[in-house]
């Protein structure tokens, strides 16, 4: 709880700082001091009041002290307990463990050692037939390249003859055009 302690000095100066005339705030003190008197707590009473205090957080500290140790022992003994029972507990079930995982161990291994055979066996077989496969591709590509340089030695053959008909009928159309242009320009003035 907040103890409250009432400075007549200071809440006269206060309330003059304040605008008071000094009479009227000494007055004004005096009669909140008498109000609060009754209520105030002096210094003393402060200080008996924090030994007090003190006393009964010693007291309970002491108490709480005692209370704690007997817990702390109870709860160790119960925790050693615990600990060997699961001690125990722990090396029946790693023994249980470790017998099952040993036959497990020897299921799994003649399981991948048939598995393996059969994975190896269809391994070869694939690599049969996709050789076989590869070497009918090849020759289907070899084939298709043949006739492929086949149609383009025929285009070449029909653009090159194409390419020849073009430029004879450019020249064919330029040569009477140049005439005529260089007939004009003989009668042309210059």
């Amino acid at each position: 709880m907040a103890t409250f302690v009432f400075d007549p000095h200071r809440a006269v100066k206060d309330l003059a700082a304040a605008g008071f005339p000094e009479a009227q705030a000494e007055a004004l003190v005096e009669l909140v001091g008498a109000a609060v008197g009754e209520n105030a707590a002096t210094k003393s009473d402060l200080d008996a009041m924090e030994r007090r205090a003190e006393v009964r957080r010693d007291t309970l500290e002491q108490r709480m002290n005692v209370r704690i140790d007997d817990l702390e022992q109870r709860m160790e003994a119960r925790f050693a307990a615990m600990e060997q029972q699961t001690a125990a507990q722990f090396a029946a079930q790693k023994q249980y463990m470790d017998a099952r995982i040993d036959a497990l161990e020897q299921q799994t291994a003649a399981r991948f050692a048939a598995m393996e055979q059969r994975m190896e066996d269809r391994f070869a077989a694939l690599e049969q037939q996709t050789a076989a496969q590869f070497a009918a591709q090849k020759q289907q590509m070899a084939a298709m390249e043949q006739r492929l340089n086949a149609r383009i030695d025929s285009l070449e053959q029909r653009m090159d003859a194409q390419e020849h008909r073009l430029t004879l009928r450019f020249i064919l159309i330029l040569l009477p055009g140049l005439g005529l242009l260089f007939a004009a320009l003989r009668f042309l003035p210059g």
